[in-house]
Formats: C-alpha cells, sequence, structure tokens
C-alpha cells in the first residue's frame, strides 16, 4: 500500500511542473488511477481478498504503463526525427527563394547604412572624370561620325540602335542639374496636348508600395515619355512599372551601386559595351530607371536624346532623361507590344535577357492589373 501512495504522490509531484512535461500526463493519469483501484481494491483488484494477493497485478499493470510511455516516447522521438528530415528537405527546396529575399533585404539596409559614404566617393570620382576630356572613339566603333560634345535641347527620340544595356538594382543618387540648350535659348515649339492621366499619382504608389511624394514627382514625366512615343496604354504602363520596380526597388531614377573600384573591376576594358579608353568603366556605370551602362550606351541613347550624354553621363539621371530612355527602349525592343498583349514573360524578357525577378515583376504586375488593369 505505501508504494501504491508512492506512486500516487509521485504523480502529483509530476503534474506541478506544469506544461514541462505534459507529453507523460496520460501515463501519469493512468498509473494514477491504478494506484487508487490498488488502494480501494476496485476495478481489476476486487477479484483479490487482501493487498497482498493482489500487488503481483499491480506491480505487473504499473510496469507495464512505464513500458509503454518509454516505447511511445522512442516512438515519437523517430517521428520527430523523420519529421525533421522533412523539414530540412522543404527548406532546401525554399532555400533559393528565401535566400533572395533575406539578400534582398540585408542588400536594402546595407545601401541605407552606406549611402553618404558612398556618395562622397562618387563626388570625388566624378570631379575627377570632369576633368577627363575623352577623345573620339575609332571612326569602326562610331561609323566615323564626330562624337557630340555639347548638349542640346532635348528631343522626341527616334527609335533605338542595336545597343544592348545592363541592368542592376542600386543604390539612390542626388540627381543632377540639367544642362542648358546649345543657344541658351528657351523651347520654341507649340505646347504639347495634354497628357491623359490613366494613373494618379495615390494609384501609382499603391502599386509601386513607394512613397507618395516619389510617385508625384516621377510619374507625370514617364506617362509624358509614353505618350510621346505613341505607346501610352494601360497595359503598356502596368509593364513598365512593374519593371521599374524590379529595377529600381521603388519608383525613382537611381545610381548604380558599388563605387569606382566596383566599376572600373567589371566594366572597364569592356569592348562589348564601347569601353575602350582609360576611366570607361567607372564613367559609364548604370544610371537611371533601366540601367544604362556603357560608352557606346551612353553615346547611342545621347545622339538620339540631343542630349550629350556620353560628356556627361550623369544626366542619365534627370528623371525626364531616365524616362525618355525607358520610353525609347519599351518602344524599340518590341516590349511595349509585348505588354499591350499581355505577354508578361516576354516583357520580362525582352528587359532582362532572362526572367531573373520574375517574382517579383510578376506581383507588381497583378498589383498593376487589379488598380488600372
Amino acid at each position: 500500500m505505501s508504494q501504491a501512495v508512492a506512486v500516487s504522490a509521485a504523480v502529483e509531484e509530476f503534474f506541478a511542473h506544469g506544461e514541462k512535461y505534459k507529453q507523460f500526463r496520460n501515463t501519469a493519469e493512468n498509473m494514477k488511477i491504478e494506484g487508487w483501484q490498488f488502494l480501494q481494491m476496485a476495478g481489476p483488484y476486487s477479484q483479490f481478498e487482501s493487498h497482498d494477493d493482489a500487488y503481483a497485478t499491480f506491480a505487473y499493470h504499473v510496469e507495464q504503463l512505464i513500458q509503454k510511455d518509454v516505447q511511445g516516447f522512442v516512438t515519437q522521438f523517430e517521428e520527430k526525427g523523420q519529421s525533421q528530415e522533412k523539414t530540412a528537405a522543404t527548406v532546401a527546396q525554399n532555400a533559393e527563394l528565401a535566400l533572395s529575399n533575406i539578400n534582398e533585404q540585408m542588400e536594402y539596409q546595407e545601401q541605407l547604412r552606406r549611402l553618404e559614404a558612398e556618395k562622397r566617393r562618387l563626388r570625388e570620382e566624378k570631379e575627377r572624370l570632369e576633368h577627363e576630356r575623352l577623345a573620339p572613339l575609332e571612326p569602326a566603333e562610331n561609323n566615323g561620325e564626330e562624337v557630340q560634345t555639347t548638349p542640346v535641347t532635348l528631343e522626341d527620340l527616334p527609335t533605338l540602335g542595336a545597343a544592348a544595356m545592363v541592368w542592376f538594382e542600386e543604390d539612390e543618387p542626388e540627381e543632377p542639374k540639367k544642362q542648358a540648350s546649345m543657344n541658351g535659348q528657351g523651347n520654341s515649339e507649340p505646347a504639347k496636348p495634354a497628357v491623359p492621366q490613366l494613373i494618379t499619382p495615390e494609384q501609382a504608389a499603391k502599386i509601386m508600395d513607394c512613397p507618395l511624394s516619389d510617385s508625384q514627382k516621377y510619374l507625370p514625366g514617364v506617362l509624358e515619355a509614353l505618350q510621346d512615343y505613341d505607346i501610352l496604354d494601360k497595359q503598356v504602363l502596368i509593364g513598365l512599372l512593374a519593371t521599374v520596380r524590379v529595377e529600381t526597388n521603388g519608383f525613382k531614377p537611381i545610381n548604380e551601386f558599388g563605387g569606382p573600384k566596383y566599376f572600373t573591376k567589371h566594366y572597364e576594358g569592356r569592348r562589348d559595351l564601347g569601353n575602350v579608353k582609360p576611366g570607361d568603366g567607372a564613367k559609364y556605370h548604370g544610371r537611371g530607371y533601366i540601367q544604362i551602362t556603357g560608352r557606346a550606351n551612353y553615346r547611342t541613347y545621347g545622339q538620339k536624346l540631343g542630349v550629350d550624354l556620353e560628356n556627361n553621363p550623369e544626366l542619365a539621371l534627370d528623371p525626364e532623361i531616365s524616362a525618355k530612355i525607358l520610353a525609347c527602349y519599351f518602344k524599340d525592343r518590341g516590349v511595349a507590344t509585348a505588354a499591350k498583349v499581355g505577354d508578361w514573360r516576354k516583357v520580362r524578357k525582352l528587359v532582362n535577357g532572362g526572367y531573373n525577378g520574375w517574382d517579383v515583376f510578376s506581383k507588381y504586375v497583378e498589383k498593376g492589373k487589379a488598380v488600372i488593369g
């Protein structure tokens, strides 16, 4: 009897630990019931005349309960191990997406921390490069045409040539001031017709998860550029906004993050980008809504715009000029055509050369369709 009381007391003490040992509660309850049945000579013990006669049965029942609990613990432990293996497999399957999201957030935080230092480095590099007057490229590379060295008034862009571009998702820069026109006179062209407002700044901010102040500042120039190229259309606008969101992580023309050493390492001497002179790698790094990169691209777009981007590459950060480059690219490369028929994978491939960033791009396409589609 003293052993049955001890079992009951031990169970009560066991319960005092609360949730810590809740997996053993059923066994403890059963042992308590078994002990009180033994003490009261009830249940399976009613057939015995005394506790001494019933003790062997009581001890056997308690032993079975403990053995069952131990076996259950082992089984649970094994199942937990199998579950952990399945969890590990699931984690491995989703690792690429998870790491991509983590890296994106870490990169964003790192860019914020290093922004001021990087701006200072870029300003110093800009001062050095502005003193460097580069000679025109060889006739074989520019078709014998004279390189334009003086900015002129911004004009409508014709279609783009065969130059390709490289894009990066980077830090935000200080906006440069636009240069004056060649003759110093104001624009004497007749006023342009009003731009259809297919979307409000509030809607754009909602679609792109960006500050309202950014959409208020940059949306008008983008809409005007699309109208200038006769591709102002809801579907085109959806594809363009999703593209800008992927490439800039917001809604503003940005400066490629990295600094002169990084740019030199990756772009210096790249003849496929037209970088054939010392310093070209750093001078012609990515800028804008879609990162225009390389001397050849700056020359090509500068000639189309009537702006001397080759000698003043920082002008590619100007919102109006950056919007013109973006609209020109969408029209000339067939991106607008693909967007009009809703071929979003083709839109992404024409911009990216593949499908990098597709998950983010498709997310903002759907948001655009929900708001203005």
